[in-house]
């Protein structure tokens, strides 16, 4: 009896130990199906840069710069990150999904994007198959968004990418912001984007007096509980893709606080370009206007620091200049050949040629940019890369010189 009694009891343990592992994997199954997944990209290389810069006499350049660094670059073809993405099907052809994307340098073990947590991206949103989406939170503006698969260099290698001489595609991230996509029809998408606070920096420049003193007021990106204090932003784009054609169309506009900026007009920036695959080359053109302003551009170099060394004044890249009257028109011709199964070729040529103002003072000067790479694929995941790139009249800033030559690992997971 005894026996039987503790034979009995020894099946309903081992009915509720099933019950619990069958309830366990298939929670875990269900959160499969939902689509949670961890991801992320560790690149690092070595670098050489070797930036030049002569002075002028009560001009930009506040004396005469030769520098050259040999060392560790983090993030040259993709920036480092790690992050989690999924979504929840809801029914009815709704799902929810989200997004929270870390970015790093391996490097030192650092947080990137000034320290936040989720600097890339931090986003909820919602989708309708098949029709369109909604998001709320940090993200790139469409133009960076939108242009990504039209740059040979994907937004990446730092100098190289189409960033240093279109403002908008500098992957731009807005913070606050609720941004709407739509698919009217196959192959097109129509976006629409409002930033209530960027996040980003500000210098605010009546004229060019104030940049040469580095006196012009500044904010700091905050969010303040007054809105028209705030960096606030509008985002528009659309984008074809069908077969071998890409398009694109790109319109960002910056509104600062009236407190500081400067009586006139706010920033805006519009782009437009294309590319089409032939299978043996893809080629890239891509024409843009900044007016009355510039958004965040490329620094000099390529990973290989935090900050810029060139142009250290107040007209640095990595903020927005409110600059009433000054523009600038850019242009980019881009080639996109795989060598082998294994092997492609990435170059591109760009020019920003400043307008406006800016064509009276003898400081400011065409910015040309010569950029090529080749990437090897060691597997679906891994890849290694080499890379050459020279700024001539970096910033539009006359003078000022930047090389880069650099190698290096990426590896996806």
């Amino acid at each position: 009896m005894l026996r039987l009694r503790l034979l009995k009891n020894a099946q309903h343990y081992l009915i509720g130990a099933a019950v619990v592992c069958f309830g366990f994997f298939s929670s875990f199954a269900a959160a499969q199906q939902n689509g949670v997944t961890l991801y992320g990209i560790i690149d690092l290389g070595l670098e050489f840069d070797h930036v030049r810069q002569y002075a002028f006499s009560g001009g930009l350049p506040q004396g005469a710069l030769n520098q050259k660094f040999l060392g560790m670059s983090n993030g040259v073809q993709s920036g480092s990150r790690f992050g989690l993405r999924g979504n929840e099907d809801l029914g009815g052809g709704f799902a929810v999904n989200f997004v929270l994307e870390n970015g790093f340098n391996p490097a030192q073990g650092t947080l990137g994007q000034g320290g936040l947590l989720f600097g890339r991206q931090s986003t909820v949103g919602m989708t309708l198959r098949q029709t369109g989406s909604i998001d709320f939170g940090r993200q790139i503006n469409l133009a960076s968004n939108y242009f990504l698969s039209i740059d040979p260099f994907q937004e990446g290698f730092g100098q190289a990418n189409i960033g240093s001489s279109f403002g908008s595609t500098n992957t731009s991230r807005l913070g606050n912001m609720v941004l709407l996509q739509a698919m009217p029809v196959t192959g097109l998408t129509v976006g629409a984007g409002y930033s209530f606070a960027t996040g980003i920096s500000a210098i605010y420049a009546g004229d060019l007096v104030c940049i040469s003193t580095q006196s012009c007021p500044t904010s700091s990106g905050g969010y303040n509980f007054n809105s028209s204090q705030n960096m606030r932003a509008l985002t528009l784009g659309v984008q074809y893709k069908r077969g071998p054609l890409d398009l694109a169309a790109g319109f960002d506009r910056l509104y600062g606080d009236p407190s500081l900026q400067v009586s006139g007009p706010n920033p805006s920036i519009w782009v437009l370009g294309g590319a089409y695959d032939f299978k043996v080359v893809k080629l890239s053109l891509a024409l843009g206007q900044s007016l009355d302003g510039f958004g965040n551009g490329q620094t000099q170099g390529t990973g290989a620091t935090s900050s810029s060394v060139l142009t250290t004044t107040s007209w640095t890249p990595g903020a927005v200049l409110f600059l009433p009257g000054a523009r600038a028109t850019s242009y980019l011709f881009g080639v996109t050949a795989p060598l082998t199964s294994q092997v492609t070729l990435l170059a591109s040529w760009q020019m920003m040629q400043p307008q406006g103002i800016l064509t009276s003072d003898t400081q400011f000067k065409a910015q040309q940019i010569l950029s090529a790479a080749l990437t090897q694929q060691l597997s679906a995941r891994t890849n290694l890369y080499t890379y050459i790139s020279y700024g001539q009249n970096f910033g539009m800033i006359n003078t000022a010189e930047s090389f880069v030559f650099g190698v290096g690992m990426r590896h996806q997971f």
